[in-house]
């Protein structure tokens, strides 16, 4: 059950990244004034992005309860760096190089090897 949340959590991570950059991309063009605070207010992206954030840190705060830390952190920003990667490719239309592609790889393996028994 713990790993099913641990999944959900690093899901809401990158659900909330994604929205940050769709709503970073929104206000790209706004220089830094008092007219780039209310692009941010009005920005739904960036709010959803805020509130998928809050979502989950109470849920990593809650998995941090019952699951060790050097298990859960690597665990998390290793799957979260995979699946942003790869989604930012495909929606967001960033590059991928093929250094990057097998360091990707690197990291799987290296969650992997986290998750084997001890």
């Amino acid at each position: 059950m713990i790993y099913f949340l641990l999944f959900l959590d690093i899901l809401f991570t990158v659900a909330a990244q994604l929205s940050l950059r769709m709503g970073a991309l929104r206000i790209s063009s706004i220089e830094f004034s008092y007219y780039f605070f209310i692009g941010l207010a009005k920005n739904y992206f960036l709010i959803l992005g805020l509130s998928l954030f809050a979502v989950s840190f109470f849920l990593y705060t809650f998995i941090l309860s019952k699951l060790q830390l050097n298990i859960a952190y690597p665990i998390a920003t290793g799957m979260v760096l995979v699946i942003i990667t790869i989604f930012s490719q495909f929606l967001l239309k960033e590059s991928l190089t093929a250094v990057q592609a097998v360091g990707i790889f690197a990291v799987i393996v290296g969650v992997v090897l986290i998750l084997l028994p001890r």
